[in-house]
């Protein structure tokens, strides 16, 4: 018979205890890999290793929420012109400063609204454009135009005698065609260099140097040069392919509809 002494025993249970504690501590690291870390260090590292900032190279797409007057404009059915074509260019000056209030009297819209048919109209301009230059684009400076800001342009005159006023800004009361989408306030810009072509005198300037009408007469007195005539031609020409007419006291203002007409077919923006 095999005898075993009691050293041998002692031996053998001391093995059998260690064997069993190593496979309880790897079964545990198993389900918790940090439960077996003593090392503060590289708990810390792991740390710092899951809280790494975003990849910079990926890209987040910026989702605009529309404002209340965007979407009460989307809701009487105007259209965003750059949906209808992209490389029409927008710049609306009444969401700046740099307009004849100097205050910003469109807080949240940044979009040129018109009707439907005004936007493909446009369209149509544009094509034309590039059809004798492709690195020219027109650049709006405003499209709809809500009544309520119809007023607040009527108000900012109000020391200029209604017989004038109504030169520059239409009386809220009659309604403004931009108030029911269907004029545009546009020039033409360089698209190499980002400037605008010189007109021979600013958006909203009230001189009678601004005025389509008077053209002939300022370029006899040398107020208008002969290149900002062209420069005015070449707008009014892409326009008409359109279907727009130019306002004759507002070289950047055009009409797709008289003011009868589209009273006639739509109802305005309060």
């Amino acid at each position: 018979m095999f005898l075993i002494n009691r050293k041998s025993i002692a031996y053998i249970l001391f093995c059998t205890l260690f064997l069993c504690n190593s496979c309880k501590q790897i079964s545990d690291e198993s389900e918790n890999p940090t439960s077996g870390l003593t090392d503060t260090k590289d708990t810390t590292e792991i740390i710092k290793r899951d809280s790494l900032p975003a990849d910079p190279s990926v890209k987040t797409e910026k989702i605009e929420v529309p404002g209340t007057l965007e979407k009460q404009i989307m809701a009487a059915g105007l259209v965003d012109v750059q949906s209808i074509d992209s490389t029409i260019e927008v710049t609306l000056k009444y969401a700046t400063t740099d307009n004849f209030v100097g205050i910003v009297l469109y807080d949240s819209l940044k979009k040129a609204y018109l009707q439907p048919e005004v936007a493909e109209r446009l369209h149509r301009s544009q094509r034309a454009l590039h059809k004798i230059d492709s690195t020219l684009s027109l650049l709006i400076y405003d499209a709809v135009r809500p009544r309520s800001v119809q007023q607040k342009m009527w108000d900012a005159l109000d020391s200029v005698p209604v017989r004038q006023r109504i030169k520059f800004v239409s009386n809220p009361k009659n309604g403004s065609i931009h108030n029911y989408g269907c004029a545009v306030d546009v020039t033409i810009v360089n698209t190499l260099s980002g400037r605008p072509l010189d007109m021979g005198a600013g958006f909203d300037d009230p001189r009678k140097i601004a005025y389509p009408r008077l053209e002939d007469e300022m370029l006899e007195s040398g107020r208008l040069e002969k290149m900002h005539h062209m420069n005015r031609k070449l707008l009014r020409q892409v326009m008409k392919e359109g279907g727009f007419w130019v306002l004759s006291t507002e070289w950047w203002h055009f009409n797709a509809y008289s003011r009868a007409q589209a009273k006639e077919k739509y109802d305005p923006i309060e």
